[in-house]
């Protein structure tokens, strides 16, 4: 038996279909919110919304840590430069979690104004050229400045090998690290950014504790992913007196459309049917000064964007009688660092806090990397023997959060409905369907079997496609048909013909199902960015898909369970099964558990070769990157050991073993 040709035999294009679907669902709210900010015509409308952003926001990123009331710091090493010094100074931002960071310390006794650098995506942020720049320029204006790894950067790495010390996952200046730990940050209920904010708060602790810093002048800056953090903490943290988010700001309706992926710090789950847009977090600072530093070429963040996010910005500032401080500097470059955009952005900080006109120096020394270590060998990790890292923060999050701990049924409802409602809630299965219409695209029979493909439509406006193989045993005395799930869906035939027809077998008729984005149905390549060959990967298509609908509140994992459970019905409808069943490899094994613990009627359910748990994936030190199961708080609401319970109690007959072959 056959699986099928391109566009489903040439019956619907479905190579744009998940992208097309996400767009196009993204538009409605995108609308929606338009309109919710053009009615706002006063400060306390703004107010009561920009609350209800701010806590929006807090709430997305899981919260954020308790700042620790006696945190150790230590200044270990000073370099004495003309007219400033860099000191290397290492605090904990949690216990046994260390932060490093080089102070920018100009002559005199103060007290400065200062500023706290936040590093965008480079290897060894500190020493990059640019932001030492940066740095020096500021210092030499009269800033004490702050410039701090971010997590899994420059003295900060977290995944390597203990044996060799080799990379386990890196590249990208810390963006596969980021990616990877923010998938665990996920399953969680929690975002990278909770840590990264609070590593940050803490940053603004130190400044605002030195005796030198003048603690009501003190702005935050960085580019590109230390953009987004400026933004974070500055719409969190009132000590930030002005803020320069740089290269970070546009709309996410112009960044949705360019194809785009974003990083896990970035992906804040249900940003846009909860408002969450770049401008939002500018705003929340008013009437606070900010500046947005763009370029005008941006690969990641369209100027189209920034332009609009602006306009939207300093209309609410408007409403405070302050249009004027909000700036915006444009530079005729691509992506780049705050010092690559200009002497505008720090011209901007001098005047917004600083003593003095700004004044731009030719001679600036770039020190060496070993010169602004702050650890002996340039690793938080060799430096603590006790250093924690972020899969122990994650893993301490996942305790504090999860009833009855992982892996255990404790806390799980005796009403085995109450984790039926807790999947739906979580993986967003109280959608409007439409009316199933399937379209045959061809009957046969294959050895004796009875063998129908066909597609049909589980959503409509936007459409979500599906097709599959149904294969009927006239042979058979069974009467209980199930949904048959590989992971590459229909792809798999004819090399699975052998299964199919035990299967038909076993339970009288059988669906090789693919739900949206898989097997027939699979979206096309997304070629952005050009270097990312693993549609599966860190980056690849199927991680935009995934974190694309993180963005809208749902998931791409949850539009599949969806998808199979809409199959369930079809199948009963065609057979005149009264209970269906469910068949799951791989992936689609995750598929077939959640669509059993959501539907009614469920005779059984066979899981193959199942990937880990969600805690598992959670809280192990390496386990598989699978964006393909990228979803929100299932660790806490619905991991696999609570739903396989609660199917035990509807008496589900679950059965696991190894896929076949």
């Amino acid at each position: 038996m056959e699986g099928f040709g391109d566009a489903i035999d040439g019956y619907v294009d479905v190579e744009d279909g998940m992208a097309r679907y996400v767009l196009a669902r993204a538009e409605e709210q995108f609308a929606d919110a338009r309109a919710e900010k053009r009615s706002i015509d006063s400060r306390e409308e703004f107010e009561r919304r920009r609350e209800d952003v701010r806590a929006a926001f807090r709430s997305s990123i899981g919260g954020l840590p308790d700042r620790m009331a006696d945190p150790s710091i230590e200044t270990t090493g000073r370099l004495d430069r003309t007219g400033y010094a860099i000191e290397s100074v290492v605090f904990e931002s949690r216990p046994d979690f260390h932060v490093t960071a080089n102070c920018y310390v100009p002559d005199g006794r103060g007290p400065h104004p200062a500023v706290l650098f936040l590093c965008g995506h480079v290897d060894d942020p500190k020493a990059d050229p640019y932001n030492q720049r940066a740095c020096i320029e500021l210092a030499r204006n009269g800033f004490v400045v702050l410039i701090v790894d971010p997590i899994a950067q420059g003295e900060r790495l977290q995944y390597r090998d203990p044996e060799t010390g080799e990379a386990i996952v890196a590249g990208g200046g810390g963006v596969f690290a980021h990616c990877y730990a923010g998938q665990k940050c996920f399953y969680a209920g929690a975002n990278l950014a909770r840590y990264m904010i609070h590593d940050a708060r803490c940053g603004l602790d130190y400044l605002e504790a030195r005796a030198d810093v003048d603690g009501d002048r003190i702005g935050a800056t960085g580019s590109s992913g230390g953009g987004i953090q400026t933004l974070y903490l500055a719409a969190l943290d009132d000590r930030v007196a002005a803020a320069a988010p740089c290269c970070s700001v546009t709309t996410r309706r112009e960044w949705l459309k360019t194809g785009k992926r974003i990083d896990a710090e970035q992906s804040i789950p249900a940003a846009i049917p909860r408002g969450i847009d770049y401008d939002d977090l500018l705003t929340r600072m008013a009437p606070r000064p900010v500046c947005v530093g763009a370029a005008a070429s941006d690969e990641y963040f369209p100027i189209e964007g920034s332009r609009e996010a602006v306009d939207r910005t300093r209309r609410i500032y408007d409403l405070y009688g302050a249009g004027e401080r909000v700036n915006f500097v444009v530079a005729d470059r691509p992506h780049c660092s705050v010092y690559e955009l200009g002497d505008g952005v720090l011209e901007w900080l001098c005047e917004r806090l600083g003593d003095d006109e700004y004044t731009s120096h030719e001679d600036v020394p770039i020190a060496a990397r070993t010169e602004l270590r702050c650890t002996p060998a340039g690793s938080v990790r060799e430096a603590y023997p006790d250093e924690r890292t972020i899969d122990d923060l994650i893993r301490e999050y996942v305790a504090e959060t999860t009833p009855g701990g992982t892996g255990s049924d404790d806390g799980v409802e005796s009403d085995p409905s109450g984790m039926r409602d807790a999947v739906i809630e979580t993986f967003d299965l109280d959608r409007e369907g439409c009316e199933l219409s399937p379209r045959v695209v061809e009957r046969t029979t294959v050895k004796g079997l009875d063998v129908e493909r066909l597609w049909f439509k589980t959503e409509r406006d936007p459409d979500a496609v599906v097709a599959g193989v149904l294969v009927s045993d006239p042979r058979s005395a069974a009467d209980g048909p199930a949904v048959v799930l590989y992971e590459g869906g229909t792809e798999e035939l004819p090399a699975r013909s052998d299964d199919v027809a035990a299967l038909a077998a076993e339970y009288g008729a059988v669906l090789v199902f693919d739900p949206r984005g898989v097997g027939a149905v699979r979206n096309r390549e997304i070629p952005i960015p050009t270097w990312v060959e693993d549609y599966y990967g860190i980056y690849g298509t199927e991680f935009k898909l995934a974190y694309d609908a993180l963005l809208l509140g749902t998931s791409l994992l949850g539009m599949r369970v969806y998808d199979v459970i809409r199959a369930a019905e079809f199948l009963c409808q065609e057979t005149g099964g009264d209970r269906v069943s469910f068949v799951g490899e791989g992936t689609g094994a995750t598929h077939a558990l959640y669509a059993a613990a959501a539907a009614r009627d469920v005779d059984r359910v066979a899981l193959r070769d199942m990937a880990p748990s969600f805690a598992e994936m959670a809280t192990d030190r390496n386990p598989p990157f699978r964006p393909e199961l990228t979803a929100f708080d299932v660790v806490r609401t619905c991991d696999r050991e609570r739903t396989l319970a609660a199917l035990a109690r509807r008496n589900v007959a679950v059965e696991s073993g190894e896929p076949s072959a």
